[in-house]
C-alpha cells in the first residue's frame, strides 16, 4: 500500500496536482481522489476460499500422480525401458 503513502504525500506535502500525479502514476483521477479521502490504509480479506476451476477432477489428479513412477529411463520425453 505504499502508492497510497506516495500520492498523499505528493499532494499533501509536495503540493503537486491530482492531475499531475495521475498522469506520472499512470491511474486515473479518480483513483488518486479515492486514496486522498482515505483515512486508513484498505485491508483485504478474503470471506471464504473459492474452489478452484480444477475442484471436481482434484481426486481424479491426486490418484494419478499417486502411482508408482515406472523403472524405466526417461529419454527425450519418452520411456526407454
Amino acid at each position: 500500500m505504499d502508492i497510497i503513502t506516495e500520492i498523499r504525500r505528493r499532494h499533501f506535502v509536495s503540493t503537486e496536482k491530482i492531475s499531475s500525479i495521475a498522469r506520472s502514476l499512470k491511474l486515473s483521477r479518480t483513483t488518486i481522489r479515492k486514496h486522498l479521502k482515505t483515512e486508513v490504509e484498505p485491508v483485504y480479506q478474503r470471506q471464504t476460499q473459492p474452489s478452484p476451476k480444477l475442484g471436481e477432477y482434484r481426486e481424479l489428479l491426486r490418484r494419478k500422480h499417486s502411482y508408482p513412477k515406472s523403472s524405466g529411463v526417461q529419454r527425450g520425453g519418452y520411456m526407454m525401458a
